[in-house]
Order: structure tokens, then C-alpha cells, then sequence
């Protein structure tokens, strides 16, 4: 049985046609990055599409509640039965801007993904404690299993 190293293939820092501008513009910088990490291989493409797809609906929902604001007004309007003109459009109160709950749900996936990716510093140095044994004189998994098989 030959050897697959999973490490030689990458992912591309080309990013797909299908993602939004945000997304586009992002997947090249965050693929650079990750490529000069040991442990990314080519099946994590699709966490980095997925990361950059949410930071375009993120940008996207950001910029709505920065045109519209975070809570809107509400009105109740009344129509006349007879000739359907409006009668009164009465202040009901605020609700919450939808995009409020979009921009949120995408920035609650990017922190997730991020993590899985290493892109936070604690993901980052839980990633590098995998490549080091917590003492030096611990045996390794490779002795561990030559001394198994002996």
C-alpha cells in the first residue's frame, strides 16, 4: 500500500467564481495564510469557502445596518374598506433590524470555522502543542507503535 501525503496538495488561493465580492477578495489572503500551515490540507478548501462565504453575508448585513440602522420603526396603517386609501399609519414601535440576526449567525460561523481552521491565537497554539510532546523524554506515537509491532 503506498503513502498519501495529504500535505503536498493545498488549497487553492484562487477563489471560486460563486462567492460574493467580500468572499472573493478574502479567499486568496486567508489560502495564502493557511498554505504555510503544515497541518491545512486540499479537503479544507471547503472550510475556507465556507469562512469566506460567511464573512460576505457578515460585510453584507453590516452594511444594511449601517444604511438602516440596527432597530427600525414599525407603523400599523389602516385602509379604508371603501376605496382602499389609506386611513391613518400610526408609530407602533421598533423591532430589531433582520440583519441585526444575520450579521450575528455569520460572525458566530466564522469564529466557529475560524477556530477549526487555527485562525484564532488559542487555535493557533493548540495546534502548534500537537507538534511538540508535552516532555521531551515521552516516547513518541511512531516509537510507541515500532515498539508495539516488535
Amino acid at each position: 500500500m503506498t503513502k498519501v501525503d495529504l500535505t503536498v496538495s493545498k488549497v487553492p488561493e484562487t477563489s471560486p467564481k460563486w462567492l460574493g465580492k467580500y468572499g472573493k477578495v478574502l479567499y486568496p489572503k486567508i489560502a495564502a495564510y493557511l498554505n504555510k500551515n503544515s497541518k491545512i490540507i486540499r479537503a479544507d478548501e471547503y472550510l475556507v469557502q465556507e469562512y469566506c462565504s460567511a464573512y460576505d453575508i457578515y460585510r453584507i448585513a453590516y452594511a444594511d445596518i449601517q444604511e438602516h440602522g440596527i432597530q427600525q420603526a414599525v407603523y400599523k396603517t389602516a385602509v379604508s374598506p371603501l376605496d382602499g386609501s389609506v386611513v391613518s399609519r400610526d408609530f407602533s414601535g421598533y423591532r430589531k433590524n433582520p440583519a441585526y440576526q444575520m450579521m450575528s449567525d455569520s460572525l458566530s460561523k466564522m469564529n466557529q470555522i475560524g477556530r477549526e481552521l487555527g485562525l484564532s491565537p488559542k487555535a493557533r497554539s493548540q495546534m502548534m502543542e500537537l507538534n511538540s510532546p508535552n516532555d521531551k523524554n515521552e516516547e513518541s506515537v511512531d516509537d510507541q507503535l515500532k515498539e508495539f509491532f516488535k
